[in-house]
């Protein structure tokens, strides 16, 4: 199997995973499995070597096509995960906020009134 082929195949796995839809639950298995074929296809693209087959071109081009919908969706998927962790922050604060509410008073600003 040539290379080409080969890293079409992944690209097209790493597609296929990001087009479903990630639960919250499964992301960290989802984001290793997407680390795993990132570092595959790195493999791949070092290891390629023209020339290139007409049917090899047209692969390359597909691929270039596929690589652009998964750069939209891994960065969608950033998105997410820094959305969730800003959420996660807020409802931390809060909860402190909750707990001690008159930790964040600033004792600053006093007046002190002189009239005799």
């Amino acid at each position: 199997m040539s290379i080409v082929v080969e890293l079409f195949q992944v690209t097209k796995q790493l597609y296929d995973l990001l087009d479903e839809p990630i639960p919250k639950e499964a992301r960290d298995e989802t984001i290793d499995m997407i680390r795993h074929l990132l570092g595959r296809r790195d493999e791949l693209i070092e290891q390629l070597q023209p020339p290139y087959s007409d049917e090899e071109q047209e692969l390359g081009m597909e691929i270039v096509m596929l690589n652009e919908t998964i750069d939209q969706r891994l960065h969608g998927l950033k998105q997410q995960i820094y959305q969730d962790l800003k959420a996660m922050k807020q409802k931390k604060m809060a909860n402190q906020n909750y707990l001690n509410p008159y930790q964040s008073l600033s004792v600053d600003g006093m007046f002190y009134d002189k009239k005799r």
